[in-house]
C-alpha cells in the first residue's frame, strides 16, 4: 500500500505563549481523532510533527496514523524556520519511500503543513533552496495566524499561504478541521492538483487564501514586531511573559500582554545561555500588568539583569531583586539601559 506522508511543522516560539499553544494542543487532538475516523486516511496516511523555536525538534518520526500520538509542546524562545525546513528535507529523504527500478511505485509526495504566528530569527532562505532542490512536495500549506506574521516570506516558500484571522478557540478549531479534510480528501486518491483546490474551495471563514491582491502590510525595516522580556513577580517570585508590540508611529515598544510561565507550557532554560538580542530600555513603552499579582509597574536590577514587577517594592522606597535578593534603591535620572528580549 502507498502511503500518504504528512509533515506538520509547529511554530512553538515565544509569540505562540497562551491561546496559540493551547489552540494547537486541542486542535491536534482532534485533527488525529478525525482521521482514526476516516478509513481512506486510516489506511493510507501517515504523519510526523516538527516542532521549532529555539531549534528544530523532531516529535515523531513518519507513523500511521493510528499509531500516532499528540506531541507534547513547549513554548521556548526563537523561531528557528531554517532548521525547521532542514530537518523536513533530512527526514523526508529518510522515510519517504522512492519508486524502485523494477517498476514498484513507492509513496505519494509528501503533504507538508507549516504553523507559524511570527518572523523567523534564523537563515530560512538558505533552508529553503536546498529542501527544493533535495525533494519534491506535493502540496505545501502555509499557515499563518495573527497580526505579526511575514506573509511575504511565507509566500516566497510556496503558493498556498493562508492567514487565520480569527486566533480565539473557535478559530484554531475551524482550523484544524480543516487540516484533517484535507488529508482525509488526499488520502482518498485524488490527484495532487484537484486535491488542493477542492480543499481551497472549502476553507472556513475563519481562513482566507494570501496572494497579491490581499497581501497585509509587513513592514520592511527588520525591526522585530514582537517583543518579549521575561520577568519575575516581585510577590511570588514566579517567571511570566511580557509581550510587547511595535508601534512604527511612536517608535516604540507598547505593552500587549503578560503570560504564566509554567512548566506545563513553557521551557525557557535556554534563555540563560549567551545570545539574546538586547533592546534599550528607551526602546520599551510601559508594562502591562504582572500575570501573578497585577502590578502594573516593573524594574529591572542592575545587578543580575532581572526584570520584576512593582510589588517588590518595600516602604522605604527601596525594591528587593526577586532574582538575586539585592537591594535596589530608585533613581537613576532616566539613565537608558539594556534589557535581555528576545523575538517572536
Amino acid at each position: 500500500m502507498r502511503r500518504l506522508p504528512v509533515y506538520v511543522l509547529l511554530d512553538c516560539s515565544e509569540s505562540m505563549i497562551g491561546a496559540g499553544l493551547a489552540g494547537m494542543r486541542v486542535g491536534i487532538n482532534s485533527m488525529l481523532k478525525a482521521l482514526r475516523q476516516n478509513p481512506h486516511a486510516l489506511e493510507t496516511a501517515w504523519i510526523s510533527f516538527i516542532t521549532f523555536d529555539s531549534r528544530a525538534e523532531l516529535k515523531s518520526p513518519l507513523q500511521s496514523i493510528d499509531e500516532a500520538q499528540p506531541p507534547r509542546l513547549l513554548v521556548r524562545p526563537g523561531t528557528s524556520l531554517g532548521s525547521a525546513l532542514m530537518l523536513l528535507a533530512e527526514r523526508i529523504l529518510k522515510e519517504v519511500q522512492r519508486n524502485q527500478s523494477g517498476g514498484a511505485k513507492g509513496d505519494f509526495r509528501p503533504i507538508v503543513i507549516l504553523i507559524t504566528d511570527g518572523q523567523p530569527t534564523d537563515d530560512w532562505r538558505s533552508a529553503l533552496r536546498d529542501l527544493n532542490s533535495t525533494v519534491k512536495i506535493a502540496n505545501f500549506y502555509a499557515i499563518g495566524c495573527g497580526d505579526d506574521i511575514d506573509f511575504a516570506g511565507l509566500r516566497e516558500m510556496t503558493d498556498v499561504v493562508l492567514n487565520l484571522h480569527q486566533t480565539d478557540e473557535h478559530g484554531w478549531a475551524k482550523l484544524f478541521v480543516w487540516i484533517s479534510d484535507t488529508v482525509s480528501t488526499a488520502s482518498r486518491g485524488v490527484s495532487d492538483g484537484d486535491e488542493r483546490e477542492v480543499m481551497l474551495s472549502k476553507l472556513p471563514d475563519v481562513i482566507e487564501k494570501v496572494d497579491d491582491s490581499n497581501m497585509p502590510y509587513s513592514s520592511d525595516d527588520g525591526r522585530a514586531r514582537q517583543l518579549f522580556l521575561s520577568a519575575l513577580c516581585g510577590k511570588t517570585k514566579q517567571p511570566y511573559l511580557m509581550r510587547y508590540r511595535w508601534e512604527p508611529d511612536y517608535g516604540v515598544y507598547v505593552p500587549a500582554a503578560s503570560h504564566i510561565m509554567d512548566a506545563e507550557t513553557c521551557d525557557f532554560s535556554t534563555r540563560a545561555g549567551a545570545g539574546l538580542p538586547q533592546v534599550n530600555s528607551r526602546e520599551v513603552d510601559g508594562c502591562p500588568p504582572c500575570a501573578y499579582c497585577g502590578n502594573m509597574s516593573a524594574g529591572s536590577c542592575g545587578n543580575c539583569g532581572t526584570v520584576f514587577c512593582g510589588s517588590s517594592r518595600q516602604p522605604d522606597g527601596t525594591s528587593v531583586c526577586p532574582g538575586c535578593g539585592g537591594i535596589l534603591r530608585s533613581g537613576g535620572g532616566g539613565r537608558d539601559f539594556k534589557i535581555k528580549a528576545s523575538e517572536g
